[in-house]
């Protein structure tokens, strides 16, 4: 019984063969496994960075408009308009009550980054 593959394992027992063929099939499964992994990775590490970026966006809004924070004011107002909206959001005061746990020596962080930062932040005359 000749087992048809792109290699030649004439040289091998059927047995042989079909061991082979086997061992390959796992490799190309774990092959496959670690392709699908390294791209759930790779999605979960995108949408971290999205949701960083909307919460980062979400606060300064606020901080501008001088609004609090509500689910309705996140879609109506800041404009989250999503299927995702509100798992987001929750997601966002999730991160923002982490944050407010957080506390640093005066504007310590602020000045430690190399960021633009936020026309606000910026010193002016009348501080």
């Amino acid at each position: 019984m000749m087992i048809d593959t792109a290699f030649d394992l004439s040289e091998f027992t059927d047995d042989e063969q079909l061991q082979i063929l086997n061992r390959v099939n796992e490799e190309k499964a774990e092959i496959l496994k670690q392709r699908e992994l390294a791209k759930w990775r790779h999605t979960a590490h995108l949408n971290n960075v999205a949701l960083l970026r909307i919460a980062a966006d979400y606060l300064d809004w606020l901080y501008i408009n001088g609004r609090g924070s509500t689910f309705s004011t996140f879609v109506d107002e800041f404009g989250y308009d999503s299927k995702l909206a509100s798992a987001v959001f929750n997601q966002v005061v999730k991160l923002y009550d982490q944050m407010n746990t957080m506390v640093f020596p005066s504007d310590a962080l602020l000045g430690d980054v190399d960021y633009a930062k936020p026309s606000y932040a910026m010193e002016t005359d009348d501080d």
